[in-house]
């Protein structure tokens, strides 16, 4: 399994901060927060999927979920207001 590995170099301010170039920000869906590790003689940053987008997701499938669950519901009922419907 091969992979580009793309290497650039940045400046580091006196604060200790880098800036990561937007290329690589966005190939990589890096957005506020990303997780450093530090290997031997390595730092290895890697993406951090943003909390929030993430519960956006998770609200939006259970929307579409919960829609498929209503339509359900309301063709049960409307079978139901049928049968009662008929018998009389």
């Amino acid at each position: 399994m091969g992979y580009k590995v793309e290497e650039v170099v940045v400046k580091v301010d006196d604060r200790g901060r880098v800036v990561l170039p937007a290329s690589i920000r966005e190939k990589l869906g890096i957005g506020r927060s990303v997780k450093m590790k530090v290997e031997e003689d390595y730092i290895i940053l890697m993406p951090v999927k943003d909390p929030l987008n993430t519960l956006q997701e998770l609200v939006v499938k259970g929307t579409k979920d919960v829609e498929s669950e209503i339509k359900q519901l309301r063709k049960r009922a409307e079978e139901e207001l049928f049968k009662e419907v008929v018998k009389r």
